[in-house]
C-alpha cells in the first residue's frame, strides 16, 4: 500500500519534469492536483503563479503535499528578466513553503546543479553553493527561503533533464540532438560544457520516495554518465543515422547572455546511502527513446 500523502499539488504540471512526476505519483496511487499554464492532463488547474491572487487559490485547494517544479529554467531568460526570475524562482517557492508549513504538509522543491560554479566537481549536498548566473542565484535564494519557511521541506537538486513526455511536450535535449543528427548541415555542437543528462522518470521516482518517507533537507539526484552537447548529439546520430561524421564540434564555450558552469556534477552518495533510487545513465534509455521518437514522427 502506498505511503504517499494524497492529494498532492504538483506545480509546473505541464512541463517535462512535471508531467513525469504527475504520471509517477498517479501510478503510485496518489490523487494529483496539477497547476500549469497549459492543461494536458484531466483535472489540471490553470494558474499563473506570478499573479497576486495565486497563493489564495493554492490555499483553497485540498492538497496534503506539494511538489514544486514550476520555474523559469532558461538561464538566458533569467539574465534578461531578473525581476520576474526572482519572483517565480525564489519568492513563489517561499510562499508555497509557508502554506505547506502552516498545513503540516511535506514539500519537495526542485532545485538545480546551477547553484554551483562548476569548478570543483563532484558536488556534495554539504558543499558551499556559488552560482555564476541569475538563474542559479534565484534558485539558491529559493532553497534558503524554502528551508527557512518550512524546515521539513526536501530540496531536490537535479541537472540537465530529458525524457519521453506525452505529446506535445518537448524534451529539448533529445529533440535538438535528433534534429541535428538528421541535418547534413548541422551547426557546431559545444564540446566544452559537461552535462549529466538525467531522465525525468528517475527524478520522479526520487520525488515520490522523498514524499513517501517524509524526508527533509537537500538531496542530489543525477545520472552518472557525462557528456557534452557534442558527444550526446554524436551518440544520437550514431543510433539514428549510423554515423556522426557530419556533426561539427565546437571547442569553445558558446557566448550566451548568461554564463554556464563547465561541470556541475552532483554527487549522489547521500541518496544511495539513504536507500533512494539513484538515476541511471542516459545510454540505458536513449535507444528506447529514439525508437519511440521515430515511431511518433512516422519515420519507421
Amino acid at each position: 500500500m502506498s505511503r504517499l500523502p494524497s492529494p498532492i499539488l504538483v506545480t509546473g504540471a505541464s512541463g517535462l519534469l512535471g508531467t513525469a512526476i504527475v504520471l509517477r505519483l498517479t501510478a503510485d496511487g496518489a490523487h494529483i492536483d496539477g497547476l500549469s499554464n497549459r492543461t494536458p492532463f484531466p483535472g489540471t488547474h490553470t494558474l499563473d503563479l506570478e499573479a497576486p491572487e495565486a497563493m489564495a487559490r493554492v490555499a483553497a485547494l485540498p492538497w496534503e503535499a506539494i511538489v514544486h517544479c514550476a520555474a523559469f529554467r532558461s538561464p538566458d531568460f533569467c539574465e534578461l528578466e531578473p525581476v520576474r526570475a526572482r519572483l517565480l524562482n525564489a519568492l513563489v517557492p517561499e510562499r508555497l513553503a509557508t502554506l505547506a508549513a502552516e498545513r503540516g504538509a511535506p514539500l519537495v522543491h526542485i532545485s538545480t546543479d546551477y547553484v554551483f560554479d562548476g569548478t570543483h566537481p563532484p558536488y556534495r549536498e554539504t558543499d558551499a553553493p556559488h552560482p555564476i548566473n541569475t538563474y542559479g542565484a534565484t534558485k539558491l535564494e529559493a532553497e534558503q527561503r524554502v528551508q527557512a519557511a518550512h524546515p521539513g521541506a526536501a530540496i531536490l537538486r537535479v541537472p540537465a533533464l530529458y525524457g519521453q513526455p506525452p505529446a506535445p511536450i518537448p524534451s529539448p535535449l533529445v529533440d535538438d540532438a535528433v534534429r541535428n543528427a538528421r541535418d547534413p548541415a548541422a551547426p557546431p555542437q559545444d564540446d566544452v560544457i559537461v552535462r549529466f543528462p538525467t531522465h525525468v522518470a528517475d527524478v520522479a521516482r526520487v520525488a515520490a520516495w522523498l514524499l513517501e518517507w517524509r524526508l527533509a533537507g537537500i538531496f542530489h539526484a543525477s545520472a552518472p554518465t557525462p557528456c557534452t552537447r557534442y558527444t550526446f548529439t554524436c551518440e544520437v546520430s550514431q543510433l539514428l543515422m549510423g554515423s556522426s561524421a557530419h556533426i561539427p564540434r565546437s571547442d569553445f564555450d558558446p557566448q550566451r547572455k548568461a554564463p554556464r558552469p563547465v561541470n556541475c556534477q552532483l554527487a549522489t552518495a547521500k541518496l544511495a546511502a539513504a536507500g533512494g533510487p539513484v538515476p541511471r545513465g542516459y545510454r540505458d534509455y536513449l535507444p528506447g527513446i529514439l525508437r519511440e521518437h521515430e515511431r511518433r514522427s512516422g519515420a519507421v
